[in-house]
């Protein structure tokens, strides 16, 4: 169980950058507005490599399985 937190608190981060990408590239118009999306979609890939790292630690250490798979 409290290894289920960082993987959804990684995730919520991950949503969050995304919608944050979304409203740059929708609502400015600016000279801005290039550099924060991209900005938001670099901090986005980067939470995605952190999120996987964190899952193949995880699997790397018996704290998490994979289902369906026997042995």
């Amino acid at each position: 169980m409290i290894f289920k937190l960082p993987v959804l608190l990684v995730l919520l981060f991950i949503l969050i950058s995304l919608f944050q990408g979304m409203y740059y590239m929708a609502k400015d118009d600016g000279k801005n507005s290039s550099t924060r999306v991209v900005r938001a979609l670099t901090i986005r890939v980067t939470l995605s490599l952190l999120l996987f790292a964190i899952l193949m630690a995880g699997y790397f250490f018996g704290l998490l399985t994979p289902h369906g798979l026997t042995p």
